[in-house]
């Protein structure tokens, strides 16, 4: 492995899948996983022995033991419900998402739509799109909508529920906060308090991390991001690296991984020179930032990959940076078996391909899909 990559780093966000583990557990031990699908469910793929996209609704939508909040800089992310108070209290939005409303419809409609919003959901659980419908709302105004429902989820008046259909579903219900969660109400934590929590937990997840990694991962601003570091207990700092005390270098992960895009173990720190080679960034991030689907052996980026078919049917492409010995084609199709029966298709085949783009100077989005179109 590269000595300039960083073995702690892959060996805390659990991609070693040696050990039996929870969804809840994983999550919790990553500092939160990416809640849009596939990514979610894929990501757990990664990282739990066994598991099956069913573990992943049970904890969201039966158990309620997970919750997707977009918290963290505004982006959706999979929160253990335990940690919901401190994430919303550190990372608070609502006056972002209410003024972009505002400035879209004024805050009068505003006001409205929430009143019409929370009685509609009263002890129902609706889309997006079937909230937009009841209310009769254009076209042009579902943009504002798409803010205040995040405000209210902000607010913790209502929360994401149940509603998906499948493991590539994203068009997830919303029901009243106080209803989905009777025994979990509302708790405000201080802010600083709350800060320093979530610092704690993203070291332990993504440490050793600079200040400008946790700044872009939480969203907050350098000078509330280096208070919250410098207030976490047994931290220590060696350069422009925080970390928690008492951890120590250790072997990467062994074996091949296939990661989807936003996995969070090369996505949530902004120097991602310790985790990818820069050589590799135009083929592994878009301009935007954007991390494509990656294959990670050993803890190392070593090529990039595309998921075609429908639920029933797993295409994959598969595009190695350097020539590929048969061990490595055997792990590919080895994990593509894995993730076929997580996510219940019956059938799954692999290709590997000639074909590096640079998604930097690629179509917008392509790095959601690396290896199709021109």
């Amino acid at each position: 492995m590269a000595d300039y990559l960083d073995r702690e780093q892959w060996h805390r966000q659990l991609l070693q899948r040696h050990r039996d583990l929870t969804v809840e557990e994983a999550v919790e031990a990553t500092a939160g996983i990416y809640s849009t699908a596939p990514t979610s469910y894929l990501s757990c793929v990664a990282r739990v022995p066994g598991f099956v996209a069913d573990d992943l609704d049970r904890a969201l939508y039966r158990d309620r033991t997970l919750l997707r909040i977009g918290a963290l800089r505004g982006s959706g992310f999979l929160i253990p419900v335990e940690r919901i108070d401190t994430v919303a209290s550190a990372t608070d939005r609502r006056g972002w998402h209410e003024g972009a409303v505002d400035k879209a419809v004024g805050e009068k409609k505003r006001l409205q739509w929430t009143s019409q919003i929370v009685d509609l959901l009263d002890g129902e659980i609706l889309r997006a799109r079937e909230i937009r419908a009841r209310l009769g709302i254009s076209g042009e105004e579902s943009e504002p909508l798409r803010f205040l429902l995040s405000s209210l989820t902000d607010h913790r008046m209502i929360v994401a529920a149940s509603g998906v259909r499948s493991w590539r579903d994203n068009q997830h219900g919303y029901a009243i906060w106080d209803q989905w969660l009777p025994d979990h109400p509302v708790r405000r934590i201080d802010a600083d308090e709350a800060r320093a929590e979530v610092a704690s937990w993203y070291l332990y997840g993504h440490g050793p991390a600079t200040l400008e990694d946790f700044s872009w991962w939480s969203g907050l601003n350098k000078t509330n991001a280096r208070h919250a570091l410098d207030s976490v207990a047994g931290a220590v700092v060696e350069g422009d690296l925080y970390d928690i005390g008492g951890r120590h270098h250790v072997d990467p992960p062994s074996g091949l991984r296939l990661l989807p895009i936003w996995d969070t173990a090369a996505v949530t720190q902004k120097t991602r020179r310790r985790m990818v080679d820069e050589r590799l960034y135009p083929y592994v991030y878009d301009a935007s930032g954007n991390l494509t689907s990656t294959v990670v052996r050993d803890g190392e980026v070593i090529g990039i990959w595309d998921r075609g078919g429908d639920n029933n049917r797993i295409e994959i492409k598969v595009a190695f940076f350097e020539h590929a010995h048969k061990s490595e084609v055997d792990a590919v199709e080895s994990e593509a078996a894995i993730l076929a029966n997580a996510v219940g298709a019956s059938d799954v085949t692999v290709a590997v391909v000639d074909r590096i783009v640079d998604l930097t100077q690629a179509s917008r989005n392509r790095f959601m899909s690396p290896l199709s179109g021109d």
